[in-house]
């Protein structure tokens, strides 16, 4: 056979055999008469449902990298301290929203017992609205962060939590981040933000986040049930006037508390320590009795409940804390049960009136 011939012949064959072989393409929704099937969405690369309350510097690296569009970051910073140049309040993690503690809290709340209580959180209503100038919903990722106040970014964490979010503290706040070269800079006051959508709590349980003065007067009188921490400092613990006290209307501390000063929790670079010594440090309390934490105004307690959250405690925050219950304990207060507060402090000093 001529050479030209047979080598046209292996040609043919190949196509033919390949042909064979190959699955004839799909039918098209409308070649096959059936309508076509709605998209099912992406599942989210990451999610912070039920992961551990704190998050590391690294582990948020990798899931904000390499634009944060995973992971939505709050950073508690004061606006002051933001005009240091050079300071960790200057230098927030890049696409934060920015808060501060005028957006978390107010006196004369409707939950305390009067309108003498000055720091107190603000109601469901205005934190929706708040959040409404943010892209957060249920599913949100949310890291919060603070510069130099670590207890009122664990305030922010304890809030959003208990809206239902999905919201985790960073380990060390943002000065290791700036440190680590990782981006900063560009960033929103969320207050100042218009509304993106009308955010709603998708699973609001305040109750099982906060213990108010009626809570804290039943568990001292069950002893066997519940246990106070007090995260204040040695001084305030002690019963002794400190620039910390003002506000409050009279100086001691709740009988039977337990006192750890929060900032214990952290090494000397303000690091978590390691979960060992937290149980260590944390061994009085953790014992199988709910645990109310209180400080001076709430804030230095919602860091206690953070550590205490994150080693697995049923524990609340007692918001009012030691401003509500001076007043409830004070001559210069009106409440119904002053006798049954006086009656559970220690150390007390009457100022009969705030500090």
């Amino acid at each position: 056979m001529n050479k030209k011939y047979f080598s046209l012949l292996c040609v043919l064959l190949v196509v033919i055999l390949v042909a064979g072989c190959t699955a004839p393409a799909p039918a098209t929704p409308e070649q096959s008469g059936n309508e076509p099937e709605a998209e099912e969405a992406p599942a989210p690369a990451v999610s912070f449902a039920g992961a551990p309350i704190f998050i590391g510097q690294d582990e948020l690296w990798g899931i904000w990298y390499p634009n944060g569009e995973n992971v939505v970051t709050i950073g508690v910073i004061n606006p002051t301290a933001a005009l240091v140049p050079s300071s960790n309040a200057s230098n927030p993690i890049q696409g934060s929203y920015l808060v501060w503690t005028p957006d978390l809290t107010r006196a004369d709340a409707e939950e305390a017992i009067s309108h003498n209580i000055t720091l107190f959180r603000r109601p469901l209503a205005e934190i929706e609205e708040l959040l409404s100038g943010a892209e957060i919903d249920a599913n949100s990722n949310i890291v919060v962060y603070a510069s130099d106040a670590p207890t009122w970014g664990a305030r922010v964490v304890w809030h959003l939590r208990a809206l239902g979010l999905n919201a985790r503290y960073l380990d060390g706040g943002n000065g290791p981040w700036h440190d680590a070269n990782r981006p900063t800079g560009s960033s929103a006051r969320l207050s100042d933000q218009a509304p993106q959508h009308e955010f709603h709590a998708p699973n609001y349980n305040m109750s099982a986040f906060v213990a108010d003065l009626p809570d804290v007067l039943e568990s001292v009188q069950n002893p066997d049930q519940y246990v106070i921490l007090d995260a204040r400092s040695n001084s305030e613990f002690a019963g002794r006037r400190v620039g910390a006290s003002s506000g409050a209307f009279g100086t001691g501390r709740i009988a039977g508390a337990v006192n750890v000063e929060w900032n214990r929790t952290l090494d000397a670079d303000g690091m978590l320590l390691p979960e060992a010594k937290l149980k260590e440090l944390f061994a009085e309390v953790l014992d199988g009795r709910t645990i109310i934490t209180y400080c001076q105004g709430g804030i230095r307690a919602s860091f206690a409940w953070m550590v205490l959250t994150y080693l697995g405690a049923d524990v609340r925050v007692f918001d009012g804390s030691w401003i509500e219950w001076s007043y409830a304990a004070s001559t210069a207060g009106s409440f119904a049960q002053q006798a049954l507060a006086l009656e559970f402090t220690e150390e007390w000093t009457d100022n009969n009136g705030p500090i």
